[in-house]
């Protein structure tokens, strides 16, 4: 089960041929408000539990292991908490933690999100519809959530062979336009009502050495999860995980 990032779709997704070749079964799916879900009005990272559940007993499936890539991370994590018995393994890839346990993480915010977070925790309608007002030049081009075409660490990913399909799953991703990452956001940034130390299923962090982000969070991850091992990819960008496909499905 593999949970995108933020802003995603289901159609991030590792090749088809990759996925062949290892014998394994991916299911994807859009988080409400993406692509062709639904919103879900004041959701919490840990009503992803109650999806993925759902998703698990719609296919007949008891177990599976669960990959959490960049946004995904924290709602793949509250899954992996609140519905143990049906996760058989967690990796985390990319992913940010939560503000109450990253020593550094309201300071990562930096100056423009941090004030949005904060609202968060007053005013989550509020927070949702600051995060829409900015998000408004990338509605009208998703592919700018991608990042300098060409530029930086995951500038070679971009315009690489997974090209077709990054800019597909970001484009459905907006569909619905901001409602999606906003309601994301706002619920990675409130408290996720449990501790790290509470995951209770095998773990495998993975970051990227030249991701511009999430390396305190990933070792917080490592740290705090006691069944959790740490991977850092040398030559990887936050976009990892195109490069590295086989390492995370194994």
């Amino acid at each position: 089960m593999l949970l995108h990032g933020s802003p995603g779709s289901r159609l991030f997704r590792p090749p088809p041929e990759l996925v062949d070749e290892l014998g394994v079964r991916v299911v994807t799916y859009d988080r409400p408000g993406y692509g062709r879900s639904d919103p879900q009005p004041d959701r919490r990272v840990a009503d992803a539990a109650g999806d993925v559940r759902a998703l698990l007993d719609h296919l007949d499936v008891e177990r599976a292991a669960l990959i959490g890539w960049s946004g995904g991370g924290p709602f793949a994590v509250a899954t992996a908490r609140h519905l143990s018995e049906r996760v058989a393994h967690l990796a985390i890839v990319s992913a940010p933690g939560p503000l109450d346990e990253v020593p550094t993480a309201w300071e990562a915010l930096g100056d423009y999100q941090r004030p949005t977070a904060e609202m968060a925790r007053q005013d989550p309608t509020r927070s949702k519809r600051a995060i829409g007002r900015h998000m408004e030049p990338y509605l009208e081009n998703p592919v700018l959530f991608l990042g300098g075409r060409g530029k930086g660490p995951d500038g070679e990913t971009v315009r690489g062979p997974a090209n077709a399909m990054l800019v597909e799953q970001v484009n459905e991703a907006l569909v619905q336009g901001a409602e999606g990452i906003a309601a994301d956001l706002v619920a990675m940034w409130l408290d996720w009502g449990f501790r790290l130390a509470e995951v209770a299923v095998p773990t495998t962090v993975f970051q990227g050495a030249h991701d511009r982000h999430n390396h305190d969070d990933a070792r917080c991850y490592a740290s705090n999860i006691p069944d959790a091992t740490l991977v850092v990819w040398p030559d990887a960008g936050h976009l990892g995980v195109v490069s590295e496909w086989r390492t995370v499905l194994a």
